[in-house]
């Protein structure tokens, strides 16, 4: 993989978990040389309120490109995927300090979706062989329906979002770069050629 000059970069997200595993696919598409320095809350709501404040932070250790991450959620009144268009509006309209190149990126509906691109990871997690999606960013609820593919005979759960930062080690880029639009967009900015 070769790429343009750029970066360091910065990262905000929704939590440390995300964040990790964004840390991880850059340093893999990037180098591992790469600095990456991250911002996160505790949920989507901090993104709002710090991302202006995290982004001159970030300005301010030498990042010149910064990932906003944010997930598509789904309304909790009616179960439908709120409108992209509107999210990344609003995150578009936060302030960004000069020399900063910004990516407003949003996961539909979660990061966790990505995985559902790759057989192998998909794998990884259930112990036996499963079928990728073509259309990872279709699955409803992807992050549970992990948790329900990685349940042992006992019913527990073996993944957590704790393991995406192992998961992001080894899925397949330029499978999920050809399958999920949002992480096409992330290895375009950060130059990646895949």
């Amino acid at each position: 993989m070769t790429r343009t000059e750029v970066g360091p970069f910065g990262v905000i997200g929704e939590d440390e978990t995300d964040c990790a595993a964004i840390r991880v696919l850059i340093k893999r598409m990037v180098g591992e040389k790469t600095r990456v320095e991250r911002r996160y809350g505790n949920g989507c709501a901090e993104i709002y309120r710090k991302a202006s404040a995290w982004m001159h932070e970030l300005a301010k250790a030498g990042c010149t490109h910064v990932i906003v991450l944010h997930d598509l959620d789904r309304d909790p009144r009616n179960g439908q995927l709120k409108d992209e268009r509107a999210l990344r509006t609003r995150l578009e309209a936060l302030a960004v300090p000069r020399g900063i190149a910004r990516l407003v990126c949003i996961p539909i509906e979660e990061l966790e979706a990505w995985f559902w691109s790759d057989p192998h990871v998909l794998q990884q997690i259930a112990r036996r062989p499963v079928d990728a999606s073509l259309n990872p960013h279709t699955i409803p609820k992807p992050k549970e329906k992990l948790m329900a593919l990685s349940r042992s005979a006992a019913g527990a759960a073996r993944y957590s979002t704790a393991d995406n930062k192992d998961l992001a080690k080894t899925l397949d880029l330029a499978l999920c770069a050809a399958r999920c639009p949002a992480f096409r967009s992330l290895a375009r900015f950060i130059g990646a050629s895949l």
